[in-house]
Parts: structure tokens; sequence; C-alpha cells
């Protein structure tokens, strides 16, 4: 079990190196702001583990093992910075402090929804790459295992995947009505002639726009 201290080192380090070369630890102490004898302490522990090659007064490369732990933990914090900058509004050093504390309690599954929800962004607000996930499939097929809203049929139940909207206030609207990921949706009735949806979310009826149903992705029961 890798502590969060530990995801946040190897994290730092894959910033550092992503690319090439070695973290020194005056730079990694600088980053985790601890002092330099406190980041060799570390270093030292991390190599122990398996998770970085580290040699005194040169610095530290991850390993494969610890490769993955940084890139997973990585691509979440990037992820989350972009939930934060684009769906909340948060920006600067809120935004990255709040980032570094969920991403070590988001679970793969809800990283893998929340990048279905932010329409698989390649790159965090700072402009850096978001590291691929590590299910092996493209990302096109990973949302083409969904289904719009829209396209269910009367009767039909299936949990929200992810939303796609250019519209900030839009999709903060649809949230805010509890179509969250993870939630069950049950389609009631489709009103002809172009009229609302209605449906079953957590028990209570509501009835959607159209529009909306071509906003939410769903995974069928």
């Amino acid at each position: 079990m890798v502590t969060e201290i530990a995801e946040q080192y190897l994290k730092i380090i894959y910033n550092l190196t992503e690319e090439g070369g070695v973290a020194k630890t005056s730079d990694i102490a600088k980053a985790m702001d601890v002092a330099p004898a406190s980041a060799t302490e570390m270093m030292q522990k991390l190599a122990k583990q398996g998770h970085v090659k580290h040699e005194k007064y040169h610095g530290a490369n991850l390993t494969p093992k610890g490769l993955k732990i940084a890139r997973q933990v990585t691509r979440k914090h990037r992820l989350l910075e972009r939930f934060l900058n684009d769906l909340c509004g948060i920006r600067g050093r809120a935004r990255h402090a709040q980032a570094c504390k969920m991403e070590h309690v988001l679970t793969d599954e809800a990283e893998r929804q929340l990048c279905r929800m932010l329409n698989r962004p390649s790159e965090c607000p700072h402009g850096k790459l978001i590291p691929k996930c590590d299910r092996g499939i493209a990302c096109e097929k990973c949302t083409n295992e969904t289904v719009l809203l829209l396209d269910l049929g009367e009767g039909d139940v299936g949990t929200v995947s992810h939303l796609t909207s250019n519209d900030r206030d839009e999709l903060c609207r649809i949230l805010a009505m509890g179509f969250v990921p993870g939630s069950e949706v049950k389609v009631e009735k489709k009103v002809p002639m172009g009229g609302p949806i209605i449906v079953s979310l957590k028990g209570t009826k509501i009835a959607l726009a159209r529009e909306i149903g071509g906003v939410l992705h769903m995974v069928r029961a």
C-alpha cells in the first residue's frame, strides 16, 4: 500500500523528469517544501520499496513500478485540475491545492467517468499532457460504450457515464439536478412531437428537455 505522501513524491519526480533527465534531490525538496535531508530520506525509502532508483548527490529516476503509480496519480491530478477549472471556475493555487487533496481519494472508476464527462481532455489547464489511462483501449471506443439518454427507449434503465457540453453553466445545472456520473436513471415516457423526456431519478420524476437528453451519456443497465 503506497501512502499519500509517497504518491506525492512519485508525482513530483514524474513532473521533474517528464522531459527526460534526473530529478535532483534539491528540486524534489523545493517542490515538496521540505528540507533536502527529508527528501533524501524519502528517496531512500522509495528506493527500498522498488519505486525509484536513487543515487546520493545525484538524484532519482522512477522504476517501471514507480512510473505506473506516478502516471496514475498525475493523470488524476491533471483531470481534476481540468474539472475544477472548467466546471467549477477555480483558478490558480487554490485549484492546484484542491486537486492535490482529491487525487489520492479519487477511485479509478471515478477517474474514468470524470475523463468521459470532460470529453477526454488531452491537456491540463497548464498545457501539460494528461497521461493516457491504463485500460488499453482507444478513447473513442471507451466513449462508444455509452448511449445518449435521448436514444434510450421507454422503460429503459441506464447509469450516467458522463456529460458533454461546451456550456459550463448548462453542465452545472444538470449536475445540480442530480444527474452525476453513477446515478441510475429510468426513462418513463418520451412525449411525442419533440416533447420532454420523463425520467425517474432517485424516486423522483423529472421532465427533461430533449436537448439535455443529448448531453447525458448512459451505460445501459
